[in-house]
């Protein structure tokens, strides 16, 4: 079947993995999962070098990750932001070994085997990792709790700073030549589809390269949906459970307009029918989950940390539409060129 952008009103892009690489946001959980598990100020017992890890991170990442194998469980689990596979790197550590002290690469493998065999998936596999590392280090299990706790907020607090005060964000970098990026938006723009965004990342660090790019011109402002929607709804709704993806809320959010009311999106009241008309473009069984919850249609691309588990995902599930990336979504001949 030939994907045909005209048939649709909206076509919603997450953006990690299908424009944007996620690489630099890899090398950044790494960085914070190893800050938190050795610097004194966190969880360890000496003062990190953090010239030398700036100097050092792709090597860090290899480790800590198991050569981004951790990176293709953890995504396998249907955790969708990077802040999470941190999260649940340093959880699954302290676990298995709560007085960890050295950089030791057996650790990080018996890391990535473990998180390879739960079975829970997100947003439950959140708080089993938090438990567990929690009763091991014999912390209150509120100290490590998601979104909530003391580690939480550390977290968020070292991965920030790497991105954005050292400078990692300057590295970030698009999955396929800027010209074809130009060349895909400007073409579905041009088809009469309105085009937006959902992404589980902050408005302020997706707007950056957007604007770095050239590409902000093609978004409609009013279908940008980030984390910090996503934060500001659970705040505002008081929620006890995520919505983060794999919950459809961002695409939905994006789909319906920023201001559509979160009550009605969360409680399925929102307008079916804009939903149905909306293609979600994503890289990850979370978006395709997302997309399939909110009846969403769904394209994959086989541009993010594992393109063949991806492949055989969305051949099972039998996602609409699949290409190897994103210049898929146009003709050949309008490739090139940018518009």
């Amino acid at each position: 079947m030939k994907f045909q952008p005209s048939k649709f009103k909206n076509i919603i892009f997450d953006m990690d993995g299908v424009i944007t690489s996620e690489y630099i946001y890899w090398d950044t959980a790494a960085l914070t999962v190893y800050e938190l598990l050795f610097d004194y100020r966190f969880y360890g017992k000496t003062e990190i070098d953090r010239e030398s890890c700036l100097e050092n991170y792709k090597e860090l990442r290899r480790v800590i990750f198991d050569g981004d194998k951790t990176i293709k469980a953890v995504k396998a689990l249907g955790v969708n932001t990077n802040w999470d596979l941190a999260y649940l790197t340093f959880c699954v550590s302290r676990y298995l070994e709560p007085e960890i002290d050295t950089l030791d690469e057996w650790h990080f493998r018996s890391v990535r085997m473990f998180i390879e065999n739960i079975t829970a998936k997100a947003p439950e596999v959140y708080s089993l990792a938090g438990e567990l590392a929690a009763n091991a280090c014999g912390v209150p299990s509120a100290e490590f709790e998601r979104t909530r706790g003391k580690l939480w907020h550390s977290l968020y607090t070292c991965f920030q700073r790497w991105f954005k005060q050292d400078g990692l964000n300057k590295h970030e970098t698009p999955l396929v030549p800027l010209e074809d990026v130009r060349a895909v938006l400007g073409y579905l723009k041009n088809t009469g589809a309105k085009l937006g965004i959902g992404t589980g990342r902050p408005r302020d660090e997706i707007l950056y390269p957007l604007k770095s790019w050239d590409l902000l011109k093609y978004f409609e402002e009013n279908m940008i949906a980030t984390y910090d929607e996503v934060s500001a709804a659970e705040k505002n709704l008081r929620l006890v459970r995520s919505i983060a993806k794999p919950h459809p809320y961002v695409f939905l959010k994006a789909a319906l307009g920023l201001d559509y009311p979160d009550k009605k999106i969360v409680g399925c009241a929102y307008a079916k029918s804009v939903a149905k008309a909306t293609a979600v473009v994503g890289d990850a069984p979370s978006d395709f989950i997302a997309a399939r919850v909110a009846e969403m249609p769904f394209i994959g691309v086989l541009t993010g940390v594992d393109h063949i588990a991806a492949e055989e995902y969305f051949k099972t599930n039998k996602a609409d539409f699949i290409f190897d990336d994103i210049t898929g979504l146009m003709p050949e001949e309008n490739r090139k060129g940018g518009i």
